[in-house]
């Protein structure tokens, strides 16, 4: 690994160019700082806000902008500009993972870049082939940090270690999102091999994913149980007192036009049962009360 001196001059030279400072800010968990230059073209302005929207784990600002990009189709025959900017395929990588998007279209634009290192690396990490030994390890190493840091075992921890100790020519290369990648996990290494009781932290970090699931399935199962009694009560209501059927019949027409109307609404009203039976359930189980509904994509 280089030295120090050379670490800290790079870092401080990347604060100057806006888009290695928002990949930087985006791997730190830092606000991402949106360029106020407006000659910027498209691609780059959904770089930024893809960084972003994974900064601040938003699954719809996300989506909204992937959606935007995912309308070229760049292939081998047919090169776009962006086919080989590894800050936004790998950004997109990201979220697409993080927010459980279809893979077809990413795994597609990758097949169309040239082989390397790098786009091996990119395949395996779309297929879960995250310990594969052609991988970057400091590529997979940012992406566990960035999605499920549970992955970052021992072993895992020290071979990405040894790897970037090892490349004494990282610099020399000058590839940006390499040497950004590898200093980040080195410094992230460091923090992790100082902290006291490290795999305690893992595995809480590995019970607090488990829980929030298993929280969402018992809210699941919750709500479902309350929409099939509230159903049993209707037909059996129906079945002590005919006069009710005789009612309904009456006002059919009138709750079919309302049901129509409703099943446009009836959606976003699932969505909130959802998300309110999820809180309920964190509350009562004493969730830290900062963490619920702090992510927009889940809890």
């Amino acid at each position: 690994m280089v030295s120090l001196e050379e670490k800290q001059t790079y870092l401080q030279r990347i604060d100057t160019n806006p888009k290695l400072s928002a990949f930087k800010k985006m791997l730190c968990g830092q606000s991402v700082i949106l360029p106020t230059d407006t000659r910027i073209s498209d691609t780059e302005k959904i770089y930024y806000e893809i960084a972003t929207a994974i900064q601040t784990n938003d699954k719809k600002k996300f989506v909204e902008f992937f959606n935007k990009k995912n309308k070229s189709n760049p292939s081998k025959d047919n090169p776009q500009p962006f086919l080989h900017d590894d800050f936004l395929i790998f950004s997109l990588i990201i979220g697409i993972i993080k927010f459980d998007c279809d893979k077809k279209w990413i795994k597609n634009v990758i097949a169309a870049r040239t082989k390397n290192d790098i786009t091996i690396t990119f395949e395996n990490i779309l297929n879960g082939n995250f310990y594969h030994s052609d991988n970057s390890k400091s590529v997979v190493f940012m992406c566990f940090h960035l999605i499920d840091q549970t992955k970052l075992t021992s072993d895992f921890v020290n071979a990405t270690f040894q790897s970037i100790n090892l490349n004494i020519q990282l610099f020399q290369n000058k590839n940006d999102f390499i040497i950004i990648c590898s200093v980040l996990s080195y410094n992230r290494i460091i923090e992790l091999k100082t902290m006291p009781e490290s795999n305690e932290i893992v595995l809480l970090k590995s019970f607090e994913t488990r829980f929030t699931k298993r929280i969402k399935i018992l809210a699941w199962i919750i709500q479902t149980a309350i929409l099939v009694l509230l159903l049993y009560c209707v037909l059996r209501l129906i079945s002590i007192k005919p006069d009710i059927e005789i009612l309904f019949e009456k006002i059919g027409s009138v709750i079919t036009i309302l049901g129509l109307i409703g099943i446009s609404q009836f959606g976003n009203l699932s969505k909130w049962l959802k998300a309110l039976f999820i809180n309920t359930l964190l509350k009562l189980f004493g969730y830290p009360k900062e963490k619920i509904g702090s992510e927009k994509n889940g809890i």
